[in-house]
C-alpha cells in the first residue's frame, strides 16, 4: 500500500514507548489507529500498553479503541501530568494555533512523557500545491483534485491550514511549548500522487523527495516532578465521557 512504509515507520516509533504502564492518547483517533491494511499491528499496538484513549472532534466508533472522548487538542480533558504518550496522526495540519495545541499537550504530559506526530510536509510539491489551492480554489473543485490521488470521502477530508508543517517550523513550535524533539524524520513519497503525468512528477519528487514529517518530542523533568499515578485521569476523562 501506498502509506505502509510510512505507517510502519509511525507504528514502530509508537511500540518504543509503550509499556505495561503507558496511559497514551491518540488524538484525533477517528475511526482507527493506522491504515485500513495494518489490522495486526494496530492491535498490537492497542495491547502493549496499560490503557489507551481515542479523543476527537466526534465520538465515532474506532476498531481497537473502547475508551472513546469527545475534545480538541485545544482543551484536552486531561489533567495535568496525567499521560506517558499522545499521539496525532494527521492531525497538526488541520491546526489554526498549533502553539497553543502543542502547549495543552506539554500540560497533559507527565515528565519524560511523549507525542508523536505523523503530519504532511509543505515542502513537498503536491502537499505545497494542496496548500495554494486551499487558497485559490473552489472547496468542490479542489476536492475533486484530491479525489484524483486520495480515495476517501468528501467528509473525510477536511480543511488543512499548514500553520506548523515544516520541520524546522514544527521542531520550533514544540520547543518553545516545553517539548524537546528527541527524533525528527523525513519519509520518502512512495509514487506519484497523480498517474496521468508520472514522468513529470518523478522530477518534482527528486526535486521534493519527503512528503511526510515524523517527530517525536518528550517533557523535559522539573526539579520536583509529580509523583507517578493512574487517578489523575478521573479528574477530567471520567467514565460519563468513555464510550463503547
Amino acid at each position: 500500500a501506498t502509506w505502509a512504509a510510512k505507517s510502519e515507520a509511525y507504528a514502530s516509533l509508537i511500540a518504543e514507548h509503550l509499556t505495561p504502564h503507558t496511559l497514551w492518547l491518540d488524538a484525533g483517533c477517528g475511526s482507527r489507529l493506522l491504515e485500513n491494511d495494518m489490522d495486526p499491528s494496530e492491535t498490537w499496538l492497542a495491547t502493549h500498553c496499560k490503557s489507551i484513549f481515542g479523543m476527537d472532534l466526534a465520538v465515532t466508533p474506532n476498531c481497537n479503541i473502547r475508551s472513546l472522548v469527545r475534545g480538541s487538542l485545544y482543551h484536552l480533558p486531561f489533567a495535568d501530568n496525567s499521560l506517558d504518550l499522545i499521539t496525532c496522526r494527521m492531525v497538526v495540519e488541520h491546526l489554526d494555533s498549533p502553539r497553543e495545541a502543542f502547549a495543552e499537550v506539554a500540560r497533559s504530559l507527565r515528565p519524560g512523557g511523549a507525542v508523536i506526530m505523523i503530519t504532511p510536509n509543505l515542502l513537498n510539491y503536491g502537499v505545497f500545491g494542496n496548500a495554494v489551492a486551499t487558497k485559490v480554489m473552489p472547496e468542490k473543485l479542489r476536492l475533486r483534485i484530491v479525489h484524483a490521488s486520495d480515495p476517501r470521502a468528501d467528509e473525510d477530508v477536511f480543511p488543512v491550514r499548514y500553520k506548523t508543517n515544516t520541520m524546522h517550523r514544527l521542531a520550533y513550535l514544540l520547543n518553545v511549548s516545553g517539548l524537546q524533539v528527541h527524533q525528527a524524520v523525513g519519509l520518502h513519497q512512495q509514487r506519484p500522487y497523480w498517474r496521468k503525468h508520472p514522468s513529470f512528477e518523478k522530477v518534482l519528487m527528486w526535486l521534493t523527495p519527503n512528503n511526510v514529517l515524523l517527530v517525536c518530542a518528550h517533557k523535559g523533568f522539573s526539579d520536583v516532578d509529580c509523583p507517578r499515578t493512574t487517578t489523575d485521569l478521573s479528574n477530567k476523562a471520567g467514565s460519563g465521557l468513555h464510550c463503547a
